[in-house]
This record gives structure tokens, sequence and C-alpha cells, in this order.
């Protein structure tokens, strides 16, 4: 399944079907440093599947369907994160000149998710594989997560 982002923002954005409908919504809330993460049912009523609550200097905590998945560095130089789903197996989002891949964190490492930044001609597109169907509330917070601290650190290193 293909989502792109309506904006190129993973804090405050749609991610809309091929079609262009939306999907879900991402809306983070600076007062509470809290993006939700809400599916879009019919075209107007929303439920929330998720959020993601910031930390100062810590890895964001997503929260996925009232379940708590932590997001954690792969190794202390390492810019990989890896998560355990609340199918209760480890996945690794690893990231190549602000591409994503997300897989299994085994010896199959198979491909579950992911991400290409806009470019000026396309919008940002998230691909959830049929391997990630079944966990795609996991994979769009933990999406956000990692790309919401990519995007970050990379304006605290042009400060």
């Amino acid at each position: 399944m293909n989502y792109s982002l309506a904006t190129d923002s993973p804090f405050n954005t749609a991610l809309l079907s091929p079609e262009g409908r939306a999907v879900y919504r991402i809306d983070t809330y600076l007062s509470s440093s809290t993006t939700t993460v809400k599916k879009v049912a019919g075209g107007q009523s929303e439920m929330e599947i998720g959020r993601v609550v910031w930390q100062s200097g810590r890895p964001g905590t997503a929260v996925v369907h009232g379940h708590e998945i932590y997001v954690n560095k792969s190794s202390f130089f390492s810019s990989s994160r890896t998560f355990t789903a609340l199918n209760g197996q480890s996945y690794k989002w690893t990231f190549n000149e602000g591409s994503a891949l997300m897989a299994s964190n085994d010896s199959r490492q198979a491909p579950v998710a992911t991400y290409m930044p806009s470019t000026r001609t396309n919008p940002g597109l998230l691909h959830i594989t049929p391997h990630g169907l079944t966990i795609t509330g996991d994979v769009i917070l933990s999406f956000v997560c990692v790309e919401g601290e990519r995007r970050h650190a990379m304006r605290k290193s042009l400060r």
C-alpha cells in the first residue's frame, strides 16, 4: 500500500491513498509535545490509532492501540532504530540519504516498509509491503518517531 504525504512533514500531514483520499491524519500539538495519528473513516470520522510523546533529548515513545513501543538506537554510533511491534517481533529502520527501510530485525530481514522523501516533483511516499499490512499502526507510528527524530537532528545540526 502506498501513502503519499500531503505535506513534507512527519509532524503535521495526511497520508493519502493513491486516489488522493486522506486515510490517516497526523497532528502535532506543541503544548503537550504529542503527535497523534488518526485513521480517517468515510472521509469524515476519525479514530485515534496511536500517539508519539516527544521527550527532550530522548527518543519518542509511541503508544499504538494502548500499548507502548520504544524506538531505540541500534547501537551508540548507529543511525538505525529498532523496536518491538505489538506482534512481538523486532523491526529495524535503516536510513540512506533521506530514504528509509523498515525490515524485520532477524536473519530474514523481510522488508516491511520504505520511505522515499519528497522531491520537487513528487511528494514523500510511505510504502507498506504486504508483510507490513498486519502491523500498519506500528509502521506509521514508528515512521513518525524515526523521521521526526531525524528531521529534528538535521535542524539542530544546522544551527
